[in-house]
Formats: C-alpha cells, structure tokens, sequence
C-alpha cells in the first residue's frame, strides 16, 4: 500500500519547478510587462533604502546638535557663563523648530530647564506642561511632571 502512494507522488510533476515553468512563461509571453513590473519594483526598493540613510542621517544630525547643546549647558552649570547658556539655548531652539526624532523631546526638557534658569518661569511651565502631555509614562514625562512641582513650590 505505501509503495503504491509513494510511486504515485514520484509520478506527480513537482510543485517547485511546475511553479518556476508558469513564472517563466509568464514572463515569456508578457516581457514588456514584465520587464516594466521588474523596473518598477528596483525603484521601490531603491527609494525606500534611500529614504532609510535619509532618515537615519538627519537622526544622527539631530543627536549631535543635541549633544553640542547639552555640553553647552553643563559649561554654563559648571563655569556659570551666561554665553554657554545662550549658545545651548539657542541650540535647543533650533531643534525644536527642525522637530526631529527623539532629540525633539529632548531638546524641549532642556530648554525649559535653561527658561526655568531664567527666571521664565511661564514659559517653563508651558514647555513642561506640553512634555507632560505628549510623553506621559516616560522618563521625560517623569523629569517634566517634577519640574512642574518645583517650579509651582517656587
């Protein structure tokens, strides 16, 4: 009984090249459509990677204005030089007006920080309130929700 399926299912074509002849006279018969699905399916795949460095560079871009600004800002809190503390703040603007990745958020923590230096205080709120509400459960969320009570305490 097993040796009659098996010569069965060796007499069968198989599954594998059955599939590969149809796609070959598929593409045989229709070479224009073909070659045009062909083309545009490389474009695709080329536009995608493209887009994927595109991003991933201006991500890196953002993370090292970012990092410029935070140094800027340790300078000051370290030297209490009031140009390291423009040059941060005017470096954490800047990223936030690009508004780019997670640096964006970021950026906005420090910045409200620097108003809160300051003596801005309702813009510190403000940028702290909007942090609260845009990443609420995260550790920025966290930092802006403590800042509101510190500067309310005020």
């Amino acid at each position: 009984m097993a040796t009659r399926k098996t010569k069965e299912l060796v007499r069968k074509p198989d599954f594998l090249i059955t599939s590969i002849e149809a796609a070959y006279t598929f593409a045989r018969t229709n070479l224009r459509f073909f070659v045009a699905g062909l083309i545009v399916f490389v474009l695709v795949v080329v536009a995608v990677f493209g887009y994927t460095i595109y991003a991933r560079n201006q991500e890196e871009k953002a993370q090292a204005t970012l990092f410029q600004g935070i140094r800027s800002f340790e300078e000051y809190s370290q030297t209490g030089k009031e140009e390291s503390l423009a040059n941060a703040e005017s470096t954490f603007q800047t990223l936030i007006k690009q508004k780019r990745g997670k640096a964006y958020h970021v950026a906005k923590l420090y910045l409200a920080t620097i108003y809160s230096v300051k003596g801005k205080t309702d813009e510190a709120k403000n940028l702290y309130q909007e942090i609260t509400k845009k990443s609420p459960g995260t550790m920025l969320g966290t930092l802006a929700e403590q800042a509101l009570q510190n500067l309310d305490k005020k």
